[in-house]
Protein backbone atom coordinates (compact mmCIF):
# COMPACT_ATOMS: atom_id res chain seq x y z
CA UNK A 1 0.00 0.00 0.00
CA UNK A 2 1.37 3.31 -1.09
CA UNK A 3 1.77 6.13 1.50
CA UNK A 4 -0.95 8.47 0.25
CA UNK A 5 -4.16 5.46 1.15
CA UNK A 6 -1.96 5.36 4.56
CA UNK A 7 -2.32 9.06 5.19
CA UNK A 8 -5.92 8.93 4.64
CA UNK A 9 -6.37 5.76 6.56
CA UNK A 10 -4.68 7.22 9.41
CA UNK A 11 -6.93 10.82 9.12
CA UNK A 12 -9.97 8.56 8.95
CA UNK A 13 -9.25 6.55 11.69
CA UNK A 14 -8.27 9.39 13.97
CA UNK A 15 -11.39 10.63 13.23
CA UNK A 16 -13.80 9.48 16.09
CA UNK A 17 -10.84 10.17 18.19
CA UNK A 18 -10.94 13.76 17.82
CA UNK A 19 -14.66 13.94 17.80
CA UNK A 20 -14.50 12.27 21.02
CA UNK A 21 -12.06 13.96 22.33
CA UNK A 22 -13.60 17.35 21.70
CA UNK A 23 -17.03 16.06 22.90
CA UNK A 24 -15.44 15.15 26.61
CA UNK A 25 -12.86 18.74 26.50
CA UNK A 26 -15.82 21.11 25.35
CA UNK A 27 -14.98 21.38 22.00
CA UNK A 28 -17.47 19.78 19.68
CA UNK A 29 -16.07 21.84 16.42
CA UNK A 30 -12.83 19.88 16.39
CA UNK A 31 -14.63 16.96 15.42
CA UNK A 32 -16.48 19.09 12.39
CA UNK A 33 -13.09 20.64 11.66
CA UNK A 34 -11.20 17.10 11.84
CA UNK A 35 -14.03 15.99 9.54
CA UNK A 36 -13.24 18.94 7.11
CA UNK A 37 -9.68 17.37 6.92
CA UNK A 38 -10.74 13.98 6.57
CA UNK A 39 -13.32 14.96 3.37
CA UNK A 40 -10.10 17.30 1.68
CA UNK A 41 -7.46 14.88 2.07
CA UNK A 42 -9.61 12.28 0.56
CA UNK A 43 -10.06 14.72 -2.63
CA UNK A 44 -6.85 15.46 -2.76
CA UNK A 45 -5.36 11.85 -2.11
CA UNK A 46 -7.57 9.75 -3.59
CA UNK A 47 -10.86 10.24 -4.82
CA UNK A 48 -12.01 13.08 -7.55
CA UNK A 49 -15.15 13.08 -6.69
CA UNK A 50 -16.46 16.96 -6.33
CA UNK A 51 -18.73 15.98 -3.58
CA UNK A 52 -16.14 15.38 -1.43
CA UNK A 53 -14.13 18.63 -1.53
CA UNK A 54 -18.08 20.51 -0.98
CA UNK A 55 -18.35 18.51 1.95
CA UNK A 56 -15.17 19.51 3.34
CA UNK A 57 -16.43 23.14 2.75
CA UNK A 58 -19.98 22.57 4.55
CA UNK A 59 -18.14 20.72 7.54
CA UNK A 60 -15.69 23.39 7.86
CA UNK A 61 -18.41 25.78 7.33
CA UNK A 62 -20.27 23.73 10.54
CA UNK A 63 -17.36 23.44 12.64
CA UNK A 64 -16.96 27.93 11.94
CA UNK A 65 -20.49 28.52 12.31
CA UNK A 66 -21.07 26.20 15.54
CA UNK A 67 -18.45 27.57 17.01
CA UNK A 68 -19.44 30.59 16.70
CA UNK A 69 -22.96 30.54 17.59
CA UNK A 70 -22.39 27.72 19.80
CA UNK A 71 -24.53 24.89 18.11
CA UNK A 72 -21.05 23.13 17.62
CA UNK A 73 -22.40 20.33 20.13
CA UNK A 74 -25.45 19.56 18.24
CA UNK A 75 -24.27 19.80 14.36
CA UNK A 76 -21.36 17.41 15.74
CA UNK A 77 -23.64 14.88 16.02
CA UNK A 78 -25.20 15.07 12.32
CA UNK A 79 -22.26 13.00 10.71
CA UNK A 80 -22.54 10.03 12.72
CA UNK A 81 -26.25 9.92 11.00
CA UNK A 82 -25.11 10.59 7.42
CA UNK A 83 -22.11 8.19 7.43
CA UNK A 84 -24.68 5.58 8.74
CA UNK A 85 -27.18 6.54 5.74
CA UNK A 86 -24.47 7.15 3.27
CA UNK A 87 -23.18 3.39 3.72
CA UNK A 88 -26.94 2.22 3.65
CA UNK A 89 -27.09 3.90 0.53
CA UNK A 90 -23.82 1.91 -1.16
CA UNK A 91 -25.64 -1.11 -0.14
CA UNK A 92 -29.01 -0.88 -0.28
CA UNK A 93 -28.95 0.51 -3.82
CA UNK A 94 -27.33 -2.52 -5.08
CA UNK A 95 -29.92 -4.51 -3.76
CA UNK A 96 -32.79 -3.15 -6.32
CA UNK A 97 -33.67 -4.93 -9.10
CA UNK A 98 -31.35 -5.14 -12.04
CA UNK A 99 -28.13 -4.90 -9.99
CA UNK A 100 -25.46 -6.75 -8.25
CA UNK A 101 -25.51 -6.92 -5.13
CA UNK A 102 -22.64 -5.31 -3.34
CA UNK A 103 -21.14 -8.50 -1.82
CA UNK A 104 -21.75 -10.56 -4.57
CA UNK A 105 -19.91 -7.55 -7.14
CA UNK A 106 -16.54 -8.17 -4.73
CA UNK A 107 -16.90 -11.98 -4.81
CA UNK A 108 -17.29 -11.66 -8.56
CA UNK A 109 -14.16 -9.38 -8.70
CA UNK A 110 -12.19 -11.91 -6.37
CA UNK A 111 -13.72 -14.99 -8.44
CA UNK A 112 -15.29 -14.70 -11.30
CA UNK A 113 -18.68 -16.06 -12.21
CA UNK A 114 -20.21 -17.17 -8.72
CA UNK A 115 -22.64 -19.91 -8.45
CA UNK A 116 -26.30 -19.76 -7.56
CA UNK A 117 -25.97 -20.70 -4.20
CA UNK A 118 -22.89 -18.11 -3.76
CA UNK A 119 -24.99 -15.24 -4.85
CA UNK A 120 -27.81 -15.57 -2.66
CA UNK A 121 -25.38 -15.48 0.30
CA UNK A 122 -24.30 -12.55 -1.04
CA UNK A 123 -27.48 -11.11 -1.83
CA UNK A 124 -28.08 -11.76 1.66
CA UNK A 125 -25.17 -10.31 3.23
CA UNK A 126 -25.68 -7.42 1.55
CA UNK A 127 -29.18 -7.15 2.78
CA UNK A 128 -27.76 -7.86 6.43
CA UNK A 129 -24.92 -4.91 6.20
CA UNK A 130 -28.07 -2.63 4.78
CA UNK A 131 -30.40 -3.49 7.53
CA UNK A 132 -27.23 -2.92 10.09
CA UNK A 133 -26.18 0.95 8.66
CA UNK A 134 -29.71 1.80 9.07
CA UNK A 135 -30.44 0.32 12.51
CA UNK A 136 -27.25 2.38 12.88
CA UNK A 137 -28.65 5.75 11.59
CA UNK A 138 -31.41 5.37 13.45
CA UNK A 139 -29.36 4.63 16.77
CA UNK A 140 -27.24 7.89 16.20
CA UNK A 141 -30.25 9.64 15.24
CA UNK A 142 -32.02 9.03 18.73
CA UNK A 143 -28.90 8.83 20.67
CA UNK A 144 -27.96 12.58 19.21
CA UNK A 145 -31.51 13.78 20.25
CA UNK A 146 -31.54 12.37 23.34
CA UNK A 147 -28.82 10.85 24.70
CA UNK A 148 -26.75 13.23 27.48
CA UNK A 149 -23.00 14.03 25.17
CA UNK A 150 -20.36 11.35 26.65
CA UNK A 151 -22.74 8.55 25.52
CA UNK A 152 -23.66 9.34 22.39
CA UNK A 153 -20.03 10.32 21.66
CA UNK A 154 -19.23 6.50 23.05
CA UNK A 155 -21.41 4.69 21.02
CA UNK A 156 -21.25 7.39 17.37
CA UNK A 157 -17.14 7.26 17.81
CA UNK A 158 -16.30 3.80 19.52
CA UNK A 159 -18.99 1.44 20.15
CA UNK A 160 -20.41 1.92 16.76
CA UNK A 161 -16.88 1.31 13.96
CA UNK A 162 -16.44 -1.82 17.03
CA UNK A 163 -19.88 -3.16 16.05
CA UNK A 164 -19.17 -3.27 12.23
CA UNK A 165 -15.42 -4.79 12.96
CA UNK A 166 -17.61 -7.68 14.82
CA UNK A 167 -20.26 -7.86 12.67
CA UNK A 168 -17.63 -8.30 9.69
CA UNK A 169 -15.21 -10.58 11.95
CA UNK A 170 -18.16 -12.88 12.90
CA UNK A 171 -20.01 -13.49 9.12
CA UNK A 172 -16.27 -15.02 8.08
CA UNK A 173 -16.61 -18.14 9.79
CA UNK A 174 -20.23 -18.58 9.27
CA UNK A 175 -20.21 -18.16 5.36
CA UNK A 176 -17.71 -21.22 5.88
CA UNK A 177 -20.30 -22.99 7.27
CA UNK A 178 -22.65 -22.27 5.30
CA UNK A 179 -20.58 -22.28 1.67
CA UNK A 180 -18.99 -25.33 3.07
CA UNK A 181 -18.44 -26.88 -0.39
CA UNK A 182 -16.50 -23.43 -1.29
CA UNK A 183 -12.80 -22.95 -1.28
CA UNK A 184 -12.89 -19.84 0.48
CA UNK A 185 -10.13 -16.99 0.58
CA UNK A 186 -8.52 -16.47 3.42
CA UNK A 187 -9.59 -14.08 6.11
CA UNK A 188 -7.15 -10.83 4.99
CA UNK A 189 -7.75 -11.64 1.30
CA UNK A 190 -11.21 -11.42 1.95
CA UNK A 191 -10.82 -8.22 3.75
CA UNK A 192 -8.75 -6.89 1.17
CA UNK A 193 -11.42 -7.42 -1.33
CA UNK A 194 -14.40 -5.91 0.57
CA UNK A 195 -11.50 -2.62 0.68
CA UNK A 196 -11.71 -2.90 -3.01
CA UNK A 197 -15.07 -1.98 -2.95
CA UNK A 198 -16.55 -0.51 -6.48
CA UNK A 199 -19.24 2.16 -5.72
CA UNK A 200 -20.33 2.95 -9.49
Amino acid sequence: MTAKPLVLIALAIAYPVVNHAGTIMGAPAAGLAWLSLVLAAGFVLGSRSLVLPWLALLSLAAAVGGHLEHHADLLQRVPPVIIACSLLWVFGRTLLRGRVPLISRIGERMRGELPVPVARYGYWLTAIWALFFMLMGLECLLLGLFAPAFWWSLFANFINYGLIVLLFVFEYPIRRLVLRNLEHSSFIDSLRGSLRLDLS
